[in-house]
């Protein structure tokens, strides 16, 4: 299994992982860059119209992932996005995980790498679970979780579209 991750932060902060089987990453990255349009290097959700967004949730839905959402809305940002990512490497190792990958923002980078290092240990998976963060445009998969967040963020119809793809909920407090 591989989880990517993407967050919002427009109502609190809400980490959002994409869990994939090995065996299915080839067709699923396939139909999601099948999706982008003509000169498009990524697809950003909030850059994309009403339409793209119906399309590009409908055909998310039908790709064999698990959605896994940590809601630390209730938490201070630094304290929720730890929290977060200690909860979500404690589910990665409980699903025999091999890889996440974590939309790269640079402000974050040391404070997450410590994150990592101490929770892949704690679960005594440092030798089994590996970790990086990535561009957009350099991984596909990081796409679902930017369309999930933000159809959290956005709520109403949003959110009610994408709720059936989510396998797990957790509210950090």
């Amino acid at each position: 299994m591989h989880a990517y991750v993407d967050e919002t932060k427009s109502r609190g902060l809400v980490v959002v992982a994409a869990i994939a089987d090995v065996r299915d990453l080839q067709a699923s990255r396939k139909t999601l860059v099948a999706l982008r349009l003509r000169g498009q290097e990524r697809i950003h959700f909030k850059s994309e119209s009403d339409s793209r967004r119906r399309t590009i949730a409908d055909a998310i839905a039908g790709l064999p992932i698990r959605i896994h959402v940590y809601d630390a809305a209730a938490l201070p940002e630094r304290e929720g996005r730890t929290q977060a990512l200690q909860m979500l490497v404690a589910d990665l190792a409980g699903m025999s995980a091999t890889r996440l990958v974590i939309e790269q923002d640079d402000s974050l980078l040391r404070a997450d790498r410590q994150t990592l290092f101490a929770a892949t240990r704690k679960q005594q998976i440092q030798d089994r679970l590996a970790y990086e963060h990535l561009r957009a445009k350099q991984e596909p998969m990081l796409w679902v979780p930017d369309a999930v967040a933000w159809c959290l963020a956005k709520g109403g119809h949003w959110k009610t579209r994408i709720e059936p793809m989510i396998t797990t909920y957790n509210t950090l407090t």
